[in-house]
């Protein structure tokens, strides 16, 4: 469908659209059937096959339990996610954007998109530098203004997001493009919460190595982040905040108002953690024995939350080779420091030298599919498919093999 025929038939939606204003239907719309209705209609004139789930995939859900309604794909690569309301609900309240906005960022996608089809409205989820949504705005189209700002609507079509036009639109109409990508936030708050703790154990602790801190500090980190990511999932209940807040309540530790430091109250929980999943991240290690006076703890916790109003982490939707990418940065990190000597460990020093990276999650899935579908389709029962047999001999984090697991079920 070209932009001439597209143009028609949006004109033919919006006329659908005034009808029903007229016969006074519009606030009887559930939401199920706006998207039915208008939304879908809308998207599949701009040029996506809404039919096809791995070019328009419905109901992604985030752990925050709140979710995006669409996810818009190209090559197995998202380009934008859209949270679509009823007619009746208010499109402008701020939670509805900042749900769309925080999902997007979350999964390292530039576009986040907001409809009820009375108005679009399309901001730019890495545009951190700012919490209002008026600085994060790409633009806000009325329906009746759909015709008039024909070019501006064509920026969501499939045929501009084949050539990214919507990037060049945005520097076109003077919106800088502030493109601060997840990856190098977490990065740089993973690393702000490194130096914390480094400073704050090395002061508090002055006799111990200062590999044996680093050490230990890296430990700590592996663990508060795998609370936070077990926290998203719901494979355990919301555990560092409370914790802090705990603390807080009993007014800390200085001056002797508390009873236990807010450091020692986290190696309690470590105990625990140990004893449920009895494995060498949790089991006991030198640093639960040190000391922190400054209540390092208390700063770096929030870090790994995000920033209330400008940007919040997910770790449930948070595809793996964002994670891979922060981890990548890390062992670079650690090699820097070994040049200016600094031990390293051998296993980071190999990672790194013999070109051991996370591959991207959409490359992930068009290896996968390509090649484990065709052998799916020539199973004719489950006898079939248990002959199936799955080899990755380098697998690292083992994310060719969960996609695999995922497309078998």
């Amino acid at each position: 469908m070209n932009k001439n025929e597209a143009k028609k038939n949006i004109e033919k939606l919006i006329d659908k659209y005034q009808v029903a204003i007229s016969a006074g239907r519009i606030n009887k719309y559930t939401e199920e059937e706006t998207k039915k209705d208008f939304i879908q209609p809308l998207f599949e004139i701009l040029g996506w096959d809404v039919s096809e789930s791995n070019e328009v995939s419905a109901e992604e859900y985030q752990s925050s339990g709140g979710r995006v309604d669409y996810g818009f794909y190209l090559n197995n690569a998202p380009k934008f996610f859209l949270e679509a309301k009823a007619f009746k609900q208010d499109i402008h309240k701020e939670e509805f954007a900042r749900q769309a906005i925080r999902y997007s960022w979350n999964k390292g996608v530039t576009w986040a998109v907001l409809t009820n089809f009375e108005r679009i409205i399309v901001f730019n989820a890495q545009d951190i530098k700012s919490r209002y949504l008026s600085d994060k705005l790409l633009f806000d189209i009325p329906f009746n203004e759909y015709l008039e700002r024909f070019d501006d609507l064509w920026q969501l079509s499939k045929e501009f997001f084949k050539e990214d036009a919507i990037d060049k639109y945005a520097e076109k109409i003077n919106k800088k493009l502030q493109k601060i990508p997840i990856s190098e936030i977490l990065y740089k708050d993973i690393s702000e919460c490194r130096e914390i703790l480094t400073k704050s154990l090395s002061i508090s602790n002055p006799k111990i190595n200062k590999d044996l801190i680093d050490e230990g500090v890296q430990r700590l980190l592996d663990r508060l982040i795998f609370i936070r990511v077990a926290e998203d999932r719901k494979i355990e209940p919301r555990t560092l905040m409370p914790i802090l807040h705990e603390w807080d309540a009993k007014g800390g530790e200085k001056g002797g108002r508390g009873k236990t430091p807010l450091y020692q109250a986290m190696i309690k929980k470590f105990r625990e953690l140990d004893k449920t999943y009895d494995s060498n991240l949790f089991s006991k290690h030198p640093f639960e024995d040190w000391e922190d006076y400054d209540d390092a703890m208390e700063k770096v916790i929030p870090i790994l939350y995000g920033k209330e109003g400008y940007y919040e982490y997910d770790f449930k939707v948070m595809p793996a080779d964002i994670l891979g990418s922060v981890y990548e940065n890390y062992l670079g990190y650690r090699l820097a420091k070994s040049k200016k000597g600094t031990t390293i460990s051998k296993d980071a020093k190999k990672r790194k030298e013999q070109g051991i990276y996370y591959t991207p999650t959409f490359i992930v899935d068009y290896i996968v599919r390509n090649a484990l579908k065709p052998v799916l389709d020539k199973c004719q029962s489950v006898h079939d498919l248990k002959k199936i047999k799955i080899l990755d001999p380098a697998c690292g984090s083992g994310s060719f093999l969960i996609k695999a697991l995922e497309v078998i079920n």
